[in-house]
Parts: structure tokens; C-alpha cells; sequence
């Protein structure tokens, strides 16, 4: 930004100059404001130049963080996805295994319900669990 205010300063500035009568020390001076003129306004390109450069990678860099951000955002959703069908693949499983072990209890309080009854049909047969059948047998 200085460069460019000093070149809107030395430019019009040199041209007046050698606008001016011709003189030795006005032609040095004219000859020093236009080189400074010079100096400036290429100080200026290569400042404007480098500026543009950095503008350019940072875009193409912004570019590639863009693309790379992306594929992150897409490799992150996959792996919800499947952490999603794992989930439902486990409760599933969980729920089945759930209602095996209550078909296993069900299973089982059945069989001790049929074994304590075959027990007390073998003692009462016995006359000891039946007190009437006892008293009827004396």
C-alpha cells in the first residue's frame, strides 16, 4: 500500500519535473524522481507479484484442505454406518439370546415342576406324602 502511495506521489511529481525549464539540477532531479518512480513502481509488481503467489498456494491449499476435510467427513460417516449396523447387529443378537435363555427357563421350571410331581407321585404311591392313603392302609 506505501508502494503505491509513493508511486501516485512520484510519478506526477517526476513528470512535473521534466515538465519544468531545463536546468542541470532539475534534469537530476528529474532524473532522481524517476528512478525512484522506477524503484517503487517495481517494488510495487514484485510486491503485488509474491502477493498474488501466496494468494495462489493459499488457494490451492484451501482447495486441498477442502478435498481432504471431505474425505474425512466421508470416511467418518462410513464408519458410523458400520458402527450402526454393529449396534444392530449386537441387539439383535442380544434379543434373541434373550429370548433363548427364557425358552431355556421356561424349559427348565418345567422339568423341575414334572420331576417334583413324578417325586411326590412316587412318595405318595409310598403312602408317606399322603396322610389319608396312610390311615386307610392301617
Amino acid at each position: 500500500m506505501m508502494c503505491k502511495a509513493l508511486l501516485l506521489i512520484s510519478l506526477p511529481l517526476a513528470g512535473f519535473v521534466w515538465a519544468l525549464p531545463e536546468d542541470s539540477t532539475m534534469l537530476a532531479a528529474a532524473g532522481a524522481l524517476t528512478l525512484v518512480s522506477l524503484l517503487v513502481g517495481f517494488g510495487a509488481e514484485y510486491l503485488a507479484s509474491s502477493t498474488e503467489n501466496d494468494i495462489l498456494e493459499l488457494s490451492h491449499r484451501m482447495a486441498a484442505d477442502g478435498t481432504r476435510r471431505t474425505e474425512e467427513v466421508a470416511i467418518r460417516e462410513e464408519k458410523i454406518r458400520q458402527f450402526d449396523r454393529i449396534v444392530n447387529l449386537l441387539t439383535e443378537q442380544n434379543n434373541t439370546l434373550r429370548a433363548k435363555l427364557i425358552t431355556v427357563q421356561v424349559d427348565l421350571q418345567r422339568k423341575k415342576d414334572m420331576l417334583l410331581e413324578a417325586a411326590g407321585e412316587a412318595v405318595a404311591v409310598e403312602g408317606v406324602a399322603h396322610p389319608l392313603r396312610a390311615a386307610r392302609a392301617h
